[in-house]
C-alpha cells in the first residue's frame, strides 16, 4: 500500500497485490494451480492471451491537481490484450476472452465487438515478454459508459491468494471505497524476464486498487487521515501466504505543504534523489507492527489545509466537442507542454465510434499561430455498423506551448433499434491516450512497476519500462484525456405513445354509437291517442 498526501488536500492511495509464479505456459504443469487463481489461468490459457491489462473505474485523474499515478484509468471499463502468434484466429479468441472475463468479473465486457475494437499500431506496447509484437496480435477496446459497483469488486477481491480475508485486502470495504472521488480496479497479467536471454520467465500477476479521498472535506478542513478514518477500520492481520506486505507513505512534501506526523513511527525512513526530483518515503512492516496488535497508521496536521497555487505537471491534456446543431461538429485535444526548454514526442490514440463521420481533410495540428505537421499519421476509417474510426499520430510538442489537434465530423442517422432506452442522454466516446516518454523524474512514476525490485524503486523512478530500455534515465507515461458526451439526431420516441393515445380515443368515443345502431332493431312504434288536456277531461265528465 502507498499512501501519498496530494497538494489539492486529498489522500492518494495504491493498493498492489503480486503474485509470480516460475511456471513455463506451454507445459502441461500449467494446469496445477496453487496461488494463482484457477479461473483466471483457464481463461488465458485456452484463448493463448500472452498479456493482459484490464481496468473498471469511477471518476477521472486529475493531473493538474494530483500529478501522475501510478497506473492511470479512464472511467468505464478499459482493456487489452496481445495474443500469441499462433492463435487461429485473434478475433474469435478476443470475442471469447470478453466473454469470459464478463462473467469472472461481473462487468458488461460482453458489449465489446468489432464496432469498438482497434489494434494501434504504436501505442499499448507490450510491457512484458511476447513472442511476436506485431500490432495485429493486439485488441484494444473501452466502455466509457461502464459503471463500477460492488459486483465488480466481490469477484475481484476473490481472485487475491487470501482474498478479502486477511492482509491488506481486508481495508477493501465497498462502503468506503465508493465514497472515494476517484477508485479504479485493475488486473494486469504479463510474462517478465529474469535473465537478458529470457531463458527463465515468471508469469507476474498484479492486481491495484487506486483511490483519491477528500480527507479535507470529512475532517474540517483539516488532511488528517487514518487507516480507519479511510477504510472503516485497521488491520489486524497479514495474508500469511504474502513473502512481503508493506505501507510506504510519501512524506516528500511534509513541511512543504503542511506538517504532519506520523502514527506510529516507521520501520525505515528512506530518502533518494536530489533537489526538486529528491523523494522521501517512510516505511512500515506490516509482519513486525501487526504482531503488537491491531495497526491504525495515521497523520495528525497541525493546521488547517491552505489551498493556494499547484504547480502543473510537465505534460498534461483536456479534450472537448466544438459545434453547435445536431448535424456537424468537432473534437479538439489540447495537449500542454510545460518543460521551458524541451520538445517531447507524443503518440495521441483517439478512437471514434462508427456513428461520427469523421473527415481527415480537416486534420489540424497548431500550436499558437504556427501550423505543425505530424511526424506519423495511421488512419483506418471507420465502417458503419462494422469497426471504429482509428486515428494515431506521433506529434513533436514545442516547449512551453499548447498544441492544438482537431478535426471535425459527420453525426450519422441512427436504426430506432440501435437507440439505448435513454436516447436524449447522449453517447459517448472513450478518451483518447496520449504515450510519451519524460526526460526528468516526476512525482508519482506512472511506469510498468512490475520490474522493480520493490516498490520504493518504482516510487523514486529508478525503473525502467521494457519499452524504456534504450532510453536510459526516462520514465514513460501514459494518460488519458476526458470522455465526451455527444448528442446523436435522436427520433421523438413518444409519438408512437401520442398515435395509440388519439387511435384508442377515437375509436372509444366512436364504438358506442356505431355499435348500439348495428346491434338494435329498428321498429314502428304506434302512438296511442291521449285523452286530452284537464278542461276537455272535466268536459267529457259533464255530458
Amino acid at each position: 500500500l502507498f499512501i501519498k498526501p496530494l497538494s489539492s488536500g486529498h489522500v492518494y492511495n495504491y493498493f498492489l497485490f503480486t503474485t509470480r509464479w516460475n511456471i513455463d505456459r506451454a507445459k502441461e504443469t500449467f494446469q496445477h494451480f496453487r496461488l494463482f487463481p484457477l479461473s483466471l489461468g483457464e481463461i488465458v490459457s485456452q484463448q493463448r492471451v500472452q498479456e493482459l491489462h484490464l481496468s473498471l473505474t469511477q471518476g477521472r485523474w486529475q493531473h493538474r491537481k494530483w500529478g501522475y499515478p501510478f497506473q492511470e484509468a479512464p472511467p468505464g471499463a478499459h482493456i487489452w490484450a496481445w495474443f500469441d502468434p499462433e492463435t487461429p484466429s485473434v478475433s474469435n479468441a478476443w470475442k471469447n476472452l470478453t466473454n469470459a472475463l464478463s462473467g469472472q468479473l461481473c462487468a458488461s465486457l460482453n458489449f465489446v465487438d468489432d464496432t469498438m475494437t482497434v489494434s494501434p499500431k504504436r501505442s499499448f506496447r507490450p510491457q512484458g515478454w511476447v513472442r511476436s509484437a506485431n500490432s495485429s496480435l493486439l485488441r484494444y477496446a473501452a466502455l466509457p459508459r461502464e459503471s463500477v459497483c460492488t459486483e465488480n469488486l466481490t469477484p475481484w477481491k476473490k481472485l487475491l491468494p487470501c482474498s478479502s480475508k486477511a492482509g491488506l485486502a481486508t481495508l477493501l470495504h465497498a462502503l468506503q471505497l465508493f465514497r472515494a472521488n476517484y477508485m479504479s480496479l485493475a488486473l494486469d497479467l504479463k510474462t517478465i524476464c529474469q535473465d537478458e536471454d529470457c531463458l527463465h520467465a515468471v508469469l507476474d500477476l498484479q492486481m491495484s486498487v487506486s483511490l483519491v479521498f477528500d480527507s479535507v472535506a470529512t475532517q474540517n478542513g483539516y488532511q488528517t487521515w487514518s487507516l480507519s478514518k479511510l477504510f472503516g477500520a485497521g488491520l489486524k492481520t497479514t495474508c500469511p501466504l504474502a513473502s512481503m506486505s508493506a505501507i510506504y507513505v510519501d512524506v516528500s512534501n511534509n513541511r512543504s505543504v503542511g506538517t504532519f506526523q506520523l502514527s506510529p513511527e516507521p520501520t525505515q525512513l528512506v530518502t533518494s534523489g536530489q533537489g526538486a526530483h529528491q523523494r522521501s518515503l517512510a516505511i512500515y512492516d506490516l509482519k513486525h507492527h501487526v504482531a503488537q496488535g491491531r495497526f491504525n497508521l495515521g497523520a495528525q496536521y497541525e493546521k488547517p489545509h491552505i489551498f493556494w497555487l499547484i504547480p502543473e505537471p510537465p505534460l498534461h491534456s483536456t479534450r472537448y466537442i466544438q459545434g453547435y446543431g445536431l448535424e456537424r461538429g468537432g473534437i479538439v485535444n489540447r495537449i500542454r507542454n510545460n518543460h521551458p526548454t524541451k520538445t517531447v514526442r507524443v503518440v495521441l490514440l483517439d478512437v471514434i465510434p462508427w456513428f461520427l463521420r469523421v473527415y481527415l481533410h480537416t486534420l489540424k495540428v497548431s500550436s499558437g499561430s504556427r501550423q505543425l505537421a505530424a511526424e506519423h499519421v495511421s488512419y483506418r476509417p471507420g465502417q458503419d455498423r462494422e469497426r471504429p474510426y482509428h486515428l494515431e499520430l506521433t506529434l513533436l510538442l514545442p516547449p512551453a506551448s499548447e498544441t492544438v489537434v482537431a478535426y471535425e465530423f459527420e453525426r450519422a442517422f441512427l436504426k430506432w433499434t440501435e437507440y439505448p432506452p435513454d436516447a436524449n442522454h447522449g453517447f459517448y466516446v472513450g478518451a483518447a491516450v496520449l504515450s510519451t516518454l519524460l526526460d526528468e523524474p516526476v512525482s508519482n512514476y506512472s511506469g510498468d512497476i512490475s520490474l522493480c525490485p520493490s516498490l520504493r524503486h518504482c516510487i523514486t523512478g529508478t525503473a525502467l519500462t521494457s519499452n524504456a530500455k534504450n532510453s536510459a534515465g526516462k520514465q514513460f507515461l501514459r494518460i488519458y484525456t476526458e470522455t465526451l458526451l455527444v448528442s446523436l439526431p435522436t427520433p421523438d420516441f413518444s409519438m408512437p405513445y401520442n398515435v395509440i393515445c388519439l387511435a384508442c380515443t377515437v375509436v372509444a368515443l366512436a364504438f358506442g354509437p356505431i355499435h348500439n345502431m348495428a346491434t338494435n332493431a329498428l321498429t314502428i312504434v304506434e302512438v296511442k291517442k291521449g285523452r286530452g288536456g284537464l278542461l276537455r277531461q272535466l268536459a267529457s265528465k259533464a255530458k
